[in-house]
């Protein structure tokens, strides 16, 4: 059985992204790793010691639509030669211990089971995490599976569904006024979800700076409103970052599980040992105190 993992990046050098442990966690697990790379190019297939990485170029946009969740993902998609393929953030990590028993429950999976399912862990400070789950992440490669949108949620557009048809999705010309397609979005059908054992480590805002959270969820809360026409993540920059810091202390204040420090995967840990006063994940500021 081969597996493969597809992941996004976009300068991510810049995004403060820990984008070298992941590759090096995603190489040690998975026999292919597809990157599709929004920004300018960082290495080449096979780079060094990352010899199983494959990747695909195609911009991302600074003022993003919604609908390039999919595309991007669909285009990485489409180099994916795995049974099963995988798909996880950069900051997204799966602990070397469980690489084996992923791969074993991914090979006794029912026929009839094309998506399965594990639990997300997102770290916060001070050996507190929460969990959000459980997340589609593992799906077979079949050609009428793809990413895109489920008509039975409508919101999520970045999970595995069964192919049914496109929705076409149009921008306006601001200079002609007149619409014009943006891209065809794949809609379908729920698959048949079957619930993995493990987990897997979502590092999301952990390694960032507040100077750039601040900005990065404002460009995120400008892009769902967008697509959803809906302000529902604040519609300024103070605002945004706002809605950010109360979601943070509301997951903080109901957070009841704990970690230790050998529950990092390996390959993140010695950034986690050098967190500095300038990142979330040393103590959240200080404004969850």
């Amino acid at each position: 059985m081969k597996i493969s993992i597809i992941t996004t990046i976009t300068d991510p050098k810049s995004r403060q992204d820990k984008f070298e442990e992941a590759f090096r966690c995603y190489s040690d697990f998975a026999d292919e790793v597809i990157i599709v790379n929004g920004g300018k190019p960082i290495y080449t297939d096979g780079h060094g010691p990352f010899e199983k990485l494959k990747f695909v170029n195609l911009e991302w946009p600074e003022e993003w639509s919604w609908v390039e969740l999919p595309r991007h993902l669909n285009a990485g998609l489409e180099k994916c030669t795995g049974d099963w393929v995988i798909k996880l953030d950069i900051d997204q990590f799966i602990h070397e211990n469980d690489f084996g028993l992923i791969r074993r429950f991914l090979e006794s999976c029912p026929s009839d089971g094309d998506v399965v399912t594990f639990q997300k862990m997102t770290p916060l400070y001070g050996g507190k995490y929460y969990q959000k789950g459980p997340t589609p992440i593992a799906f077979r490669r079949k050609l009428h599976i793809v990413i895109g949108k489920d008509m039975s949620t409508a919101t999520d557009l970045c999970f595995p569904i069964s192919q049914t048809g496109v929705e076409v999705i149009t921008q306006v010309n601001t200079e002609t006024g007149e619409a014009e397609s943006l891209y065809d979005l794949p809609i379908g059908d729920t698959l048949k979800r079957v619930r993995g054992r493990e987990h897997f480590w979502n590092y999301d805002y952990f390694f960032k700076t507040q100077e750039f959270t601040k900005k990065e969820f404002w460009r995120f809360s400008r892009a769902y409103h967008r697509h959803f026409n809906d302000w529902r993540f604040g519609s300024t920059e103070e605002a945004s970052f706002e809605k950010f810091m109360n979601g943070m202390k509301a997951k903080y204040k109901r957070a009841p599980y704990e970690y230790k420090f050998s529950d990092h995967p390996k390959y993140i840990r010695e950034a986690v040992e050098n967190l500095t006063p300038e990142q979330f994940g040393y103590n959240a500021w200080g404004l969850l105190m």
